[in-house]
């Protein structure tokens, strides 16, 4: 009887699966990407028609939930190569990384929709520009420190995907950490949360989304320096087909990658209540009945449509171009090149939410150059426009990899670092204090700075995290400048 409970709720779990994706793609908004192609490509598209490709379930990336359906953030990106070109692309279906590269080798698939350029496939391959990137994340259990270096992992068992990205990565860079090939991040995850291993590197959005699932005490503990680049593999003979994804590719705006990465990281469905589920599906079938009928339709005018947007494809070029240039005008400080106040902002609500998220914490310095106005009084503005210049292609030159830096205002610099703890956020910001307190700058030649330091905790929102700051820059300040202070909480009122 049980047995029999159990098999009813697979087939539920299965079908409303089915239906929230097939309602996924019916309320996306379908994107068309025109492509002014010639004769030759065009000849070359037809002779091609189908492609054959084959990937595993790496949620949130990819999901099988049955032998035919295939969703997920790399779906979507594939789609869009489909809809402009024309071709299709056919799923093969893989259990494992190793059984993916053994098709492309026998020639049982022409696609990998997902590879690195570091990747070692065993066999040529030919590869598109990317399209998506993620960090590569060091996942701990709970009660481990942050970890600052991926060389601190050295001497420390740490599971891998095997021949994953991160395997390969960590084999060739970091012969002294003992390497446990695992088939995927679930047992990676699964033999952590035993004890088995200190440490499992993998892929960010995947990662994240298996131990949000299994609900594992693990936590993502620090970042590796490499960011996986995902890019499409092809056999060779496939240049043409390269080279048409690529345009394809480089027409894909920051809206559409911000439609596809919120559809899937952001969306949590809950299955468990079966009443909702079958209004769900009835209503489903409504719609998509609908939808087939509008389909058929929207196919006969897809021609037609094609067309009218050859012709408009060269203003559409030049509208891009120009959106291109405003996006980039309104995230970017004009004098110093550098993020300004507004995408600061973003980034630092993004951060916290992730903080929250991933139980991570991050610092953040406030800093300001020393007696500014008196440079400016004594050389002039446009002398001190030249400081702030120098200024910040000094910061820019010593900040780490993975920190965000920006103007925050007139002569102050926000700093956001990630998966950094308070003696990481200090060693940082002393190092800058030294660079700037040491460098000759023109006519002015000696120019100090003060920086007010703090690391976010489980209580925090942006407010406070960026009080805590100032509250140090200021300290900074009435110590006599030219000094580095941290706050971990807020200060007392006076009194």
């Amino acid at each position: 009887m049980s047995s029999l409970n159990i098999n009813k709720k697979k087939i539920k779990n299965r079908i409303v699966r089915i239906v929230i994706f097939q309602m996924l793609l019916i309320f996306s908004i379908e994107t068309i990407h025109s492509l002014d192609l010639s004769e030759e490509e065009r000849e070359w598209l037809a002779q091609e028609a189908r492609l054959r490709f084959s990937e595993v379930n790496w949620e949130p990336l990819s999901n099988t939930f049955d032998e035919t359906i295939y969703s997920g953030i790399i779906a979507d990106y594939l789609k869009i190569l489909t809809d402009s070109t024309g071709l299709k692309m056919d799923y093969v279906r893989s259990s494992t990384w190793q059984e993916v590269l053994e098709k492309f080798r026998n020639k049982e698939i022409e696609i990998i929709p997902a590879i690195a350029a570091e990747d070692d496939i065993g066999t040529e391959v030919l590869l598109t520009d990317p399209y998506l990137s993620f960090p590569l994340v060091i996942a701990t259990q709970a009660g481990i420190d942050f970890i600052n270096s991926t060389r601190e992992l050295e001497g420390k068992r740490v599971g891998v995907g095997e021949n994953y990205t991160s395997h390969n990565f960590l084999k060739q860079n970091y012969p002294g950490i003992e390497l446990v090939p695992v088939r995927n991040v679930e047992e990676g995850l699964r033999l952590l949360n035993r004890g088995e291993l200190y440490a499992f590197v993998g892929h960010m959005a995947v990662v994240v989304h298996n131990i949000k699932k299994t609900g594992y005490d693990l936590r993502i503990a620090g970042k590796t320096e490499f960011v996986f680049e995902h890019r499409l593999g092809l056999p060779p003979g496939h240049e043409k087909t390269v080279a048409i994804f690529n345009r394809v590719l480089s027409q894909i705006t920051p809206q559409e990658h911000n439609r596809i990465y919120n559809r899937w990281i952001r969306i949590n469905v809950d299955i468990a209540d079966y009443s909702l589920i079958w209004r769900v599906l009835a209503f489903a079938a409504v719609i998509i009945a609908a939808f087939a009928y509008w389909n058929r339709r929207i196919s006969k005018e897809k021609r037609h449509i094609q067309s009218l947007l050859n012709d408009l494809n060269t203003l559409k070029r030049t509208l891009e171009k120009k959106n291109t240039t405003l996006n980039r005008m309104a995230t970017t400080d004009r004098l110093t090149g550098i993020n300004n106040r507004f995408k600061l902002d973003e980034i630092l609500k993004m951060e916290m939410a992730c903080s929250l998220h991933t139980k991570h914490y991050f610092g953040i310095i406030l800093l300001d150059i020393d007696h500014f106005k008196l440079i400016n009084d004594t050389y002039g503005h446009l002398m001190g426009d030249q400081v702030l210049i120098q200024f910040t292609q000094l910061l820019k030159e010593n900040v780490r990899n993975q920190d965000v830096l920006g103007r925050w205002g007139g002569e102050e610099f926000l700093i956001i670092c990630p998966l950094t703890d308070k003696a990481g956020i200090l060693n940082l910001a002393e190092k800058l204090r030294k660079i700037i307190e040491s460098h000759i700058f023109p006519e002015v030649h000696s120019c100090n700075a003060s920086f007010g330091c703090t690391v976010s905790n489980r209580n925090d929102d942006i407010i406070k995290l960026l009080k805590r700051a100032d509250e140090a820059l200021y300290e900074a300040k009435e110590a006599g400048r030219n000094t580095v202070v941290f706050f971990d909480r807020e200060p007392k009122a006076a009194g």
